[in-house]
């Protein structure tokens, strides 16, 4: 194992001629850039001494020329031309300055007008041109003096001027000539030089970088072989191992090694580069996926302890659909599991590991049904122990028969509004036998009419019901007959075991009252215990055994309908009685009782909130069944009667025993069977009383 001192010297080591041979490469550009810099540098200074020499040619002819307007102009009598003054002083400045510079180097005005730096002349046949020029420049500018300082000058002072310009302006003009000649070829020296320097660099430039391709590609070649062993030794891992394995960059994209199973595993094709993201959105519930990114991100973060993110990881139980050699696609459980890779400590990917637990699975799930299914007998059998045989044989064969019906209902269907009809008629029969259930005492039943009544609830809700809509009743319905099956089977299998549970006999009429009655206070209780109130029941039905028997189960759903309705919208919580100065138990009377002409009436009273026509309004404009315009139009009684509308509910959130709007459903279509007439009474925090009048 390599100590850390010669792990970090081995990579100079490695690449050691490359480096050099950079270096190298480097110093010379360096080099090159900076003769270039220097040379250019000169070139342009070279210019500048190539245009000022010109204009020393022209500023002399110039000089010489004014002179020759001033002394025409003198012949001619005429007046001195301050223009001719001006261009002449002009002129002699340019020159005297130009030629200052180039003796000792300064600023001077370019052609523009603007300032340049001129360098002195350096060469040596330069310097001697510069001589001859002072040599006939000088007493020339000392013979100017007098017309550059005013307009006074004499007529003899301006003819010295102009016989020594005619006598030397020629030698003048040759001298300059040969001083842009110089200058001219100290440029096209210099420029050659420049030439030659970038000739020999890029030469030099070209011999490394031959060099430096040469070691570059030695280095590659060797490295090629060592990651070609490598890629083959990794591809053979990959290849044989079972898992699902890859990494994964914090962009989310798949990286360039992974499983052969991979593939297989997720039933989609997977590629070097390919986006997690679109795998998982395939595969997962949009909250799972988004759970799962935020899992991943939460990975890549560096404060985060790797160790503490196990229990957050949202991919543990996953479950795909993979096609199989048959081409059909069966469903596969999958646990993807999440590590860090570090590089130089920090994080650079996530080792995925995908295993497949379709086994483990399928075990679980086969030891929890069997749990379920043993737990459910246990349940069933307990509940059954609580009701008498024939109280419980009427049930099951009363269940029986309206879980039928709700079959025929469903092949029945057909068209929009019967759909909704139909869901409405199974909600009705359905929340019957929840009653029933509750009022026997039978949780198991009432549980799953309840998860019925839940699925109906979320169809009824929706604009419009479809035949499609109703494909999703038939699964709960079975369930129901097979728990009705089971528990006729358990029946049947105690009555073998215990006299009690043997084929019942005709139960007495003679305690129908008493029972029910007794059935309806347990009902009660527990609506009251769920609920956080309390309750107490005044039952008179004696009544209830004279009359037949469909009359007979009529009133009973009537019955446990308006109870429950009772406990659950009428009786107050007992703190809440207590500040009407109730007592903390609220009463419900329910009685059967003869009435004129040979009629019957059934009561149910209690001393609760009463019917409050407001709260009902509220609760029609919140459902939206009603606008403000068509509420205001009906008085308080009409308002009270649409508790019996299907679907309405003055509480918000449904629950176990209200919220559906079912149950006052139920009473309406039992009145109507009865052909019954209903009277409602009401006093606001006092009481309500449903009497229901009718003849045997």
């Amino acid at each position: 194992m390599k100590s850390p001192a010669s792990a970090s010297a081995s990579p100079f080591h490695k690449y050691r001629e490359i480096i050099i041979a950079v270096a190298l490469f480097l110093l010379f550009d360096m080099s090159v850039l900076v003769l270039n810099f220097y040379t250019s540098f000169q070139i342009d200074q070279d210019a500048v001494a190539i245009n000022l020499s010109g204009r020393q040619r022209y500023v002399s002819q110039r000089v010489a020329r004014t002179l020759l307007e001033l002394d025409a102009a003198r012949a001619a009598g005429q007046p001195r031309k301050q223009a001719t003054l001006d261009e002449l002083r002009a002129g002699a400045k340019i020159f005297q300055v130009s030629m200052v510079a180039f003796r000792q180097g300064g600023v001077v005005p370019g052609g523009d007008g603007k300032p340049v730096q001129l360098e002195a002349v350096a060469s040596e046949h330069g310097q001697a041109l510069l001589g001859r020029a002072e040599a006939l420049w000088n007493p020339y500018f000392h013979l100017l003096q007098p017309l550059l300082a005013d307009n006074h000058y004499s007529d003899a002072q301006l003819s010295a001027a102009l016989a020594y310009s005619q006598a030397n302006n020629l030698e003048l003009l040759t001298v300059a000539n040969d001083f842009v000649s110089e200058a001219q070829a100290i440029g096209a020296s210099r420029a050659s030089r420049l030439r030659t320097i970038q000739t020999i660099g890029i030469a030099l430039s070209l011999l490394n970088f031959a060099y430096t391709v040469f070691a570059s590609l030695r280095h590659l070649f060797a490295n090629d072989r060592q990651v070609a062993i490598a890629q083959q030794e990794t591809a053979e891992i990959l290849d044989t191992v079972k898992e699902g394995l890859f990494l994964l960059d914090a962009n989310m994209k798949v990286g360039s090694q992974y499983s052969t199973s991979l593939a297989r595993m997720l039933g989609r094709p997977v590629g070097a580069g390919t986006d997690f993201r679109l795998l998982l959105q395939s595969m997962v519930s949009e909250q799972t996926f988004t759970l799962a990114c935020d899992y991943i991100e939460l990975l890549f973060g560096e404060r985060v302890k790797e160790a503490l993110t196990g229990d957050l990881n949202p991919l543990t139980f996953l479950e795909v659909n993979v096609a199989g050699e048959n081409g059909v696609a069966t469903p596969r459980f999958l646990t993807l599991q999440f590590n860090r890779v570090l590089k130089d400590g920090k994080i650079s990917h996530l080792l995925v590991t995908v295993f497949d637990v379709t086994l483990q699975v399928g075990l679980e799930r086969a030891l929890a049904q069997a749990k379920l299914k043993s737990k459910a007998e246990m349940e069933v059998m307990l509940d059954l122990l609580k009701v008498d045989p024939a109280t419980l044989g009427v049930f099951l064969k009363s269940a029986e028969h309206s879980l039928l019906e709700i079959n025929g209902h469903l092949r029945a269907a057909g068209g929009a509004l019967d759909y909704r009809r139909t869901v409405n008629t199974i909600f009705r029969k359905i929340h019957t036998l929840k009653g029933e259930a509750a009022m026997l005492g039978l949780e198991m039943f009432e549980n799953l009419a309840q998860q019925f009544e839940t699925l109906l609830s979320s169809l009824r809700e929706k604009g419009a019901v479809s035949g499609e809509d109703l494909l999703a009743l038939p699964f709960p319905l079975e369930e129901f007959l097979q728990r009705v099956a089971m528990a006729r089977d358990l029946t049947a299998r105690l009555a073998a075991y215990h006299d009690a549970f043997a084929a019942p006999a005709e139960r007495s009429e003679d305690s129908a009252g008493d029972a029910f009655a007794a059935r309806l206070d347990a009902l009660a209780q527990r609506v009251a215990h769920d609920q956080g109130k309390q309750v107490q029941l005044v039952a008179e039905l004696d009544l209830l055994k004279a009359m037949p028997h469909k009359t007979r189960t009529e009133l009973q759903d009537i019955t446990v309908q308006l109870l429950r309705n009772a406990v659950a919208h009428g009786i107050e919580a007992a703190d809440e009685r207590a500040d009407l100065a109730k007592s903390a138990s609220g009463t419900i009377y329910v009685g059967l009782k003869p009435a004129e002409a040979g009629e019957y009436e059934l009561i149910l009273r209690d001393d609760g909130r009463g019917l409050a026509p407001p709260a009902i309004r509220a609760a029609l404009l919140r459902s939206g069944r009603y606008s403000e315009q068509a509420l205001a139009q009906l008085d308080d009684r009409q308002v009270v009667m649409k508790i019996f509308e299907p679907c309405f509910s003055t509480v918000e959130r449904a629950g176990r025993d209200a919220g559906h709007g079912v149950g006052m459903d139920v009473v309406k279509q039992r009145i109507e069977q009865l052909g019954a007439r209903l009277r409602i009474s009401s006093r606001s925090n006092v009481f309500t009383q449903f009497s229901i009048h009718f003849a045997t």
